[in-house]
């Protein structure tokens, strides 16, 4: 999920088309959990009034959103290190508190199919735990993990000084995942090619070229070779996004790289998107947890799912201003005292 937040010790003036989008995002994810999957998984008691089945590929919007965000971040730190400690700062606090909030919730009050033992939630803490095989407690944390691998390539490019070369070297890696995954198929091996389609950087790519050229750093050539490399890709290949799809967040990329977003400053809209992440991590579960018990005694879907809403804003809200920002805060107080503390050291010796 996550579209993460840039944070630096300056706390720079946030984007609020960068909150937005998050907001939009993070509601339309939200959406297709309550009504659509909700509805497969355990159906609901009456149909209905309507569902929002396209809201799943708000998780594509989010990656776009990392790739503009994270090369913004990247571009406010002096050494690749303190890229690690800063995203570290920004994602394990809130990650834990879902954790333990939605295992204890679920684990009271029952879940099919969804209960898991302590064991499994205590690796899951670690954020790496879809790597050693171990089942999310929520499964909106499959994108943590897509989400790492791009933090990794990125890390990787930045200590490499090679961020000046991040369009060539996404267009020559988008292509080679293209190539990867078309081999794949063709040669029967199915598992190779769904694990090559798993960094979805076509859409990290697009955020990364939208930032690219909010900074008047891209050529037109350029430009137009990553976005075609990316729209072979799905075309080709295909993600679990239809090109619809593809073609909106492309969009969304294009007017955020040119200031065209900036009318989106809806109070509410950016307050969802500053909780977005917290929010994301807690809706699922624990919102299906809200909606059964409330239907069971009775209620209408749209009434249950409006307080399944309600619940998780209010946890969104609390762990971002409980455990999130104060995170952030000794983070920033931790990097200003090492700072000064590297900065006298030299004179003291």
């Amino acid at each position: 999920m996550t579209g993460i937040a840039a944070t630096s010790d300056a706390s720079p003036p946030r984007l609020v088309e960068l909150d937005a989008l998050r907001g939009i995002a993070a509601l339309a994810v939200a959406l297709y959990h309550f009504t659509t999957e909700y509805s497969d998984l355990y159906g609901h008691s009456v149909p209905l009034w309507g569902q929002v089945p396209i809201g799943k590929y708000g998780v594509q919007l989010f990656f776009a959103i990392s790739g503009f965000v994270i090369l913004m971040s990247l571009e406010r730190i002096t050494r690749a290190r303190d890229f690690v400690w800063s995203r570290a700062a920004r994602l394990y606090p809130s990650y834990w508190t879902a954790v333990v909030l939605t295992f204890t919730v679920v684990a009271l009050f029952g879940l099919p199919d969804r209960e898991f033992s302590l064991q499994t939630a205590l690796i899951n803490l670690t954020m790496f735990h879809e790597l050693l095989r171990v089942p999310h407690v929520d499964t909106v944390y499959w994108t943590l993990t897509i989400e790492l691998s791009f933090y990794l390539l990125m890390f990787v490019l930045a200590s490499a000084r090679a961020l000046p070369k991040v369009i060539p070297i996404f267009i020559a890696l988008v292509a080679l995942q293209t190539l990867a995954e078309l081999a794949a198929q063709a040669m029967g091996m199915l598992f190779v090619a769904r694990l090559a389609s798993r960094p979805h950087l076509q859409f990290f790519a697009l955020g990364v070229l939208a930032f690219q050229q909010s900074r008047g750093r891209v050529s037109v050539p350029s430009a137009l070779a990553l976005v075609g490399v990316c729209f072979a890709h799905e075309v080709l290949v295909g993600s679990n996004a239809p090109l619809p799809v593809f073609g909106v967040v492309l969009g969304l990329a294009h007017a955020l790289s040119r200031g065209s977003l900036r009318w989106l400053n809806w109070r509410p809209l950016l307050f969802m998107g500053f909780i977005s992440y917290p929010f994301y991590l807690v809706h699922q579960n624990i919102g299906y947890v809200v909606i059964r018990r409330l239907e069971a005694a009775g209620w209408r879907p749209e009434a249950a799912i409006a307080v399944a809403f309600a619940v998780g804003l209010l946890l969104a809200t609390f762990i971002t201003y409980r455990v999130e920002q104060p995170a952030l805060r000794g983070y920033r107080q931790w990097r200003r005292k090492a700072q000064v503390r590297t900065a006298v050291s030299p004179h003291v010796a």
